[in-house]
C-alpha cells in the first residue's frame, strides 16, 4: 500500500446538510427565552447505505460552552503546543460530554436498527462528519492567518473561502461544531472522538505540528493503512476533513506515522 494509502478516496453519494431558523423557546422562564436550531443531515457510507440525523442544539448550551472553552484555554498551564492541546482536547470532550448525548444516541440507534458491526458503526460516524462541509477555525483574526499560517491557510483565504475567528485554541468543542457544523481539522476529529466514545468504540485525536494538521484515529482492526500503536491497540488515522477516506486513509503527503502523535486517546471496548 503506497504511503499507508489503500488506493483513492471513495467516491461516495452527495447527502444534504440542513439547519433550520432558530425557534424562541421559553420552557426555563427563570433564565429567559432560549432559541433553538433543528439540524437535519443526510448521508450515504462508503457502501452507499443511507443515513439521516436530526437534533436540536440550543444557543443558551451553545453559549455556555463558548464560556467554558474561553475559561478551560485561559486555565491550563503547559509547556508546549503538544500538552496544550491535550489538556485543551480532554477538557472540551469533559465538558461536553452530556450535551452530545442526544446525537450519539442517533449513531445507537441506527447502529441497532441497521445491525451494524463496530467497524461500519465507526465508517457510519466518520461519513457522518465528512458530510458536514469544511469551515476554517482561528485563534485569531482570519487577516493573522493568511500573515501566520502555511501554503493551505494563505491559499484558502485567496480563494475567499469561510472562516470563523477569535476562537481559543482554533478549536470548536463538540456540542459548538453541533451546534453550528463549522469545523476544520482537529474540531472534527474531537467530535468524531467524542462520539465513538459514547459508542464504545477505542478512538484518538492525533495531530502533527509537521503537516499543521489534526485526524481521526479508530482503534479497531482495520488491516491496512495508517495506524500509531495506543497501549498495544492499532488506531487507524482517518481524514475527515474530506469526503471518500476510509478507515486507515489519509491523503499521501500526510502519511509517515512518525509525524504524528497522539494527543488524546480512548480505548475503552
Amino acid at each position: 500500500y503506497r504511503d499507508g494509502i489503500k488506493g483513492d478516496p471513495v467516491k461516495t453519494r452527495s447527502g444534504t446538510v440542513t439547519i433550520d431558523p432558530p425557534k424562541r423557546d421559553d420552557g426555563d422562564q427563570q433564565n429567559g427565552p432560549d432559541y433553538t436550531t433543528g439540524k437535519q443531515i443526510e448521508w450515504f457510507d462508503f457502501i452507499n447505505r443511507f443515513y439521516e440525523a436530526r437534533y436540536k442544539t440550543s444557543q443558551a448550551a451553545f453559549d455556555q460552552s463558548v464560556a467554558g472553552q474561553n475559561e478551560l484555554g485561559n486555565s491550563i498551564s503547559f509547556s508546549n503546543s503538544g500538552e496544550f492541546y491535550s489538556q485543551f482536547y480532554e477538557g472540551l470532550h469533559r465538558m461536553d460530554r452530556d450535551k452530545i448525548q442526544q446525537v450519539a444516541a442517533i449513531f445507537r440507534d441506527s447502529a441497532r436498527m441497521k445491525n451494524l458491526n463496530q467497524l461500519e458503526v465507526a465508517e457510519m460516524v466518520v461519513t457522518f462528519i465528512q458530510e458536514i462541509p469544511y469551515y476554517l477555525i482561528h485563534d485569531g483574526s482570519c487577516q493573522q492567518a493568511i500573515g501566520n499560517g502555511n501554503d493551505f491557510m494563505r491559499n484558502y483565504h485567496l480563494q475567499k473561502k469561510p472562516c470563523l475567528p477569535s476562537i481559543k485554541g482554533g478549536v470548536q468543542s463538540p456540542y459548538e461544531f453541533l451546534h453550528n457544523l463549522k469545523g476544520d481539522c482537529d474540531t472534527r476529529s474531537l467530535l468524531g472522538f467524542a462520539i465513538l466514545t459514547e459508542l464504545k468504540i477505542p478512538s484518538s485525536v492525533w495531530i502533527s505540528e509537521v503537516y499543521g494538521h489534526s485526524i481521526l484515529g479508530v482503534g479497531l482492526p482495520v488491516g491496512h493503512g495508517i495506524y500509531k500503536t495506543v497501549e498495544g491497540i492499532k488506531h487507524y488515522g482517518v481524514e475527515l476533513t474530506a469526503k471518500g477516506f476510509r478507515l486507515g486513509m489519509v491523503a499521501p503527503e500526510n502519511a509517515r506515522p512518525l509525524n504524528w502523535d497522539i494527543s488524546i486517546f480512548n480505548n475503552q471496548l
